[in-house]
């Protein structure tokens, strides 16, 4: 049976992946605690209503006024607190109640069954309450719920109320297909009016609930028939009930940890890209490193009288320089011993002396910066200084070199290397734009890997990110230097390609073969061929203005790529064949 959950569809995407339940299960998962909103406790209150009024016309029909006895009464306690033992699934959540449904319709009159659920689940919602576990305004979703049990009190109730010794095992399978219509009729319209959620979508989160029900079937079963000679044998269920009241609070204690850190990893995400934009706004003028190792030489110069001095990497790559023949050798001396020992320097060289101090990390150093003269020797005073304006260089350039990681990792998707969704769309932005201003010609292909789920399921996750990475390798080394290959998302890559469609075709033909020679081995070494799937679109139909309608008409053409049989090329202007060469 499925309880109620809650989730907030208003105004969203339609939802009809097939992983959809679990981004339904994410998306509702911080929201389940919460009181009802207005739509939802009306559409709930309605279902109550419905349930009450038919189970009550059942019960007066057939005349059903009394419970068997206490073994009925025990049964529904143990299907209040088996209420409570909650699996979540998509937008509510799997009750292991099956296994007490079952025995009760034939420990009480099936006409009151549909009652008796109703009310075990307002006392499973109240200890809840009582526990504060719950809002009040839950018992409003017990009508509801509790439709599930009114078909398999329909068949009982036809089959002439038969007790543990008359019920025969295929009535009890008979009652259980019963249920599943008048289930999916109630969750279902309770979930459409109260949060839009497809019908299709929803029929998949029951598949998986009628499925745990009908495993506890059996169960129920067997307990009803051992109630013939043992009252009290149905409840020797609640062994099973502890059990799976265990592994739910397992589940939920996992899906709660995965949730807080999925939403620290937002806020880490959301920390970086603020850390990014400050560091930006603080470094957009003028302070990168070859004009921040620039402006120190030139202050250290003025400030210290020196004939000479010189800026440059660590890797030895020249900056800015103000040169003298005679200080060339002091200054060279001072620079080595200053990046070798990550420390600041004095040198004398044939009558010259030099100053040399690295810049940034002291254990890492980004650059060095190094004055000289030929007057005299620096004071103590003098070398302060030079040590002062090295050390707010060095602060300057480490922020400098954070930025630039900060901004490479906000902008580089990590598993690939190639651009992340957003800074494929901005390079898509501009490329429009260059197009609608200067008439530049742009095309689009997007490529997406074949049967890459298989890849995971057969192969694991791991094997399927070597395939992401390989393939993030193979476009690196076929494009132009002119093109921007991106990774779209999920298994799909994107390359901006600056020319026209036959180029882009051309292109795409290229890296369809490229794909093709790609190794990947799985975890036991065998080769895993890849192929993909490719569209290709262009600005030049006049029916295809702007980036969303270049994405959307390339998206078309790499649908039906897939329907032809997948690891071809399709244009926007639908099936072509493919080239008889591949540019190398």
């Amino acid at each position: 049976m499925t309880r109620r959950g809650d989730a907030e569809h208003h105004g969203a995407a339609p939802l009809d992946e097939p992983g959809d339940a679990e981004a339904l299960l994410e998306a509702s998962w911080s929201r389940r605690d919460r009181s009802l909103g207005g739509t939802e406790l009306r559409a709930e209150l309605l279902a109550t209503a419905a349930l009450l009024a038919a189970a009550v016309w059942l019960a007066a029909g057939t005349g059903a006024l009394e419970l068997a006895g206490w073994p009925a009464w025990a049964l529904l306690v143990a299907y209040a607190v088996a209420s409570r033992v909650e699996f979540p699934v998509g937008v509510g959540y799997a009750v292991p109640t099956q296994l007490f449904l079952t025995p009760l319709l034939v420990l009480a009159a099936p006409a009151l069954v549909p009652l008796l659920v109703c009310a075990g689940l307002a006392a499973g919602t109240l200890g809840s309450c009582l526990l504060r576990r719950s809002h009040l305004d839950r018992l409003a979703t017990c009508g509801g719920d509790a439709w599930h049990a009114f078909g398999p009190a329909l068949v009982f109730v036809a089959a002439g109320s038969p007790g543990p010794a008359e019920a025969a095992w295929w009535l009890f399978g008979l009652a259980f297909l019963a249920q599943l219509p008048f289930e999916l009729a109630s969750t279902t319209a309770r979930e459409w009016l109260a949060h839009a959620i497809p019908a299709g979508l929803h029929l998949r989160v029951l598949g998986v609930i009628w499925a745990v029900d009908a495993m506890l079937v059996p169960a129920g079963v067997a307990a009803a028939w051992a109630a013939k000679s043992h009252p009290v044998a149905p409840l020797l269920l609640l062994g099973i009930l502890g059990l799976l009241y265990g592994l739910a609070r397992d589940r939920d204690a996992r899906i709660a940890k995965l949730h807080a850190r999925a939403d620290a990893l937002q806020r880490e995400r959301r920390r970086l890209q603020a850390a990014v934009h400050r560091i930006g706004e603080a470094f957009a003028s003028t302070l990168d490193l070859e004009a921040l190792l620039t402006i120190t030489l030139r202050a250290s110069i003025d400030a210290l009288a020196a004939d000479a001095g010189r800026a440059s990497e660590h890797t030895g790559r020249r900056i800015a320089a103000h040169e003298d023949a005679l200080c060339a050798p002091a200054l060279e001396a001072a620079e080595r011993q200053a990046l070798s020992a990550g420390l600041p320097t004095e040198a004398m060289v044939d009558g010259a002396w030099a100053l040399a101090r690295p810049i940034g990390h002291d254990a890492a150093p980004i650059g060095v910066v190094g004055v000289a003269r030929r007057s005299g020797p620096f004071s103590v005073e003098e070398r302060e200084l030079f040590d002062h304006l090295c050390e707010q260089a060095s602060v300057a350039a480490v922020h400098a070199e954070r930025h630039e990681v900060l901004h490479r990792q906000a902008l580089t998707d990590e598993l690939t290397g190639l651009a992340n969704h957003r800074r494929f769309q901005e390079l898509l932005s501009v490329a429009v734009a260059r197009y609608e201003r200067h008439d530049q010609a742009v095309s689009l292909v997007l490529l997406d890997i074949d049967d890459f789920k298989a890849i995971n399921d057969r192969h694991g996750h791991l094997t399927g990110d070597r395939a992401l990475r390989a393939l993030g390798s193979c476009l690196r080394d076929v494009c132009r230097a002119t093109d921007e290959p991106a990774r779209y998302g999920g298994e799909e890559l994107a390359v901006v390609v600056h020319g026209p469609l036959m180029a882009a075709r051309v292109l795409a033909e290229r890296l369809r073969g490229a794909i093709e020679q790609v190794e990947v081995v799985n975890p036991d070494g065998e080769p895993i061929a890849l192929t993909a799937s490719f569209g290709v679109a262009a600005l030049e139909d006049e029916d295809i203005g702007g980036a969303k309608a270049l994405i959307e008409a390339a998206d078309a053409a790499l649908y039906r790529a897939k329907q032809d049989g997948k690891n071809c090329v399709r244009t926007q202007e639908g099936p072509t064949p493919p080239l008889r060469f591949v540019a190398s």
